[in-house]
């Protein structure tokens, strides 16, 4: 036998044990200051056509099943075909619209109404809205309003059931995963209100002792993580026994979260520091902090948990984070940039 055999056995032996990076087979939708749509392929890291729009976007919403993507805008919603990639229809909103979510129906927070459906009958509010989150039995909404309270919307039958003093500045809206309690965070006096929305009542007020900005539940349910702008913190509060625990350190102005499938690892998009935090959840404990562009403020995950995508709001780009496990140890480093356009707002991650 010749002696190049041992050439071979050497990069053999020299592979075990590398990890072996996965393409991911999708796409990165990312809603910028510009009336389009930029699309980021995902197996290549390299930008498709732009998706030209009627409007500048303001949210996006996923369905992967149907393979569309909604985009609310200033001038209404447009669905965008994903496998396509090329714009279906746009439905006018009403004024002002905010917000949206989407389930079995598609709801829309404008100014002064919640509006169910592409055409249906707008529910008023009695004053301008900030944040709003529906249940995922599609019952309930709730939503935060600029005159200090917090409303229950019954969505079955249309109308406004209760509302609940807030405080100063009530902010971000979060329904627990079983549509009973909504939380809401209020900015001004630094607290989290639970309320019980079929009741329609207030059960609990959580100081938090920063100024609340998003909320993300684990994919679980059982917790509710809270970025504190002011504070380089994030809170976690048990969503079922309306109780704040320690916090978790993070970077300066936490803005943006994302949590993995396996309800294992938290991301933090820290628009002060121009990093994203990497936390093991069960650990309490930070992984890394790994630096980005300037003003990142909404992160998103591959579904395989390999990437994380950091928007930036000053540079206008997108930051890739790959996460790798080299010789037994979990390592999080920058992978690549990618130009997005100015200021963009959101984005979302979609399986080709």
């Amino acid at each position: 036998m010749g002696g190049g055999w041992w050439l071979v056995l050497a990069l053999l032996l020299a592979g075990c044990g590398r990890p072996r990076d996965t393409i991911f087979e999708g796409y990165a939708f990312v809603a910028a200051g510009n009336s389009s749509l930029t699309v980021v392929d995902l197996a290549s890291f390299t930008l498709r056509r732009p998706i030209p729009l009627r409007s500048r976007p303001l949210e996006l919403a996923s369905d992967p099943a149907r393979r569309l993507l909604y985009v609310l805008g200033e001038g209404g919603v447009t669905l965008v075909d994903t496998e396509r990639l090329q714009v279906l229809r746009t439905v006018p909103a009403g004024v002002q619209p905010r917000r949206l979510w989407l389930g079995k129906k598609l709801y829309v927070l404008e100014d002064r109404a919640v509006r169910i459906g592409e055409q249906g009958t707008p529910i008023p509010l009695p004053a301008p809205a900030v944040d709003f989150d529906v249940a995922p039995d599609e019952r309930w909404a709730g939503v935060s309003l600029v005159s200090g309270e917090a409303v229950v919307v019954d969505l079955e039958r249309r109308k406004i059931v209760a509302a609940i003093r807030v405080g100063r500045e009530p902010a971000a809206v979060a329904v627990r995963y079983d549509g009973r309690q909504v939380f809401v965070a209020d900015r001004g006096e630094g607290v989290l209100v639970a309320i019980d929305l079929a009741a329609g009542r207030l059960i609990s007020r959580l100081p938090l002792n920063t100024r609340p900005e998003a909320m993300r539940f684990k994919p679980d349910g059982g917790e509710l993580f809270v970025s504190g702008g002011d504070s380089g913190t994030v809170m976690i509060v048990s969503a079922y026994r309306d109780e704040v625990d320690q916090p978790l350190l993070a970077g300066t102005e936490p803005r943006g979260l994302a949590i993995s499938a396996d309800n294992r690892l938290l991301y933090v998009a820290n628009s002060g520091a121009n990093t994203v935090s990497a936390i093991d959840i069960e650990q309490r404990r930070t992984l890394a902090a790994v630096p980005v562009g300037d003003g990142p403020h909404r992160v998103a995950l591959t579904p395989d948990n390999q990437y994380a995508l950091a928007l930036n709001r000053r540079s206008g780009d997108m930051a890739v984070i790959r996460r790798r496990i080299e010789q037994g140890r979990e390592t999080f480093r920058l992978f690549t940039m990618i130009p997005v356009g100015m200021n963009p707002v959101d984005l979302v991650v979609q399986a080709r």
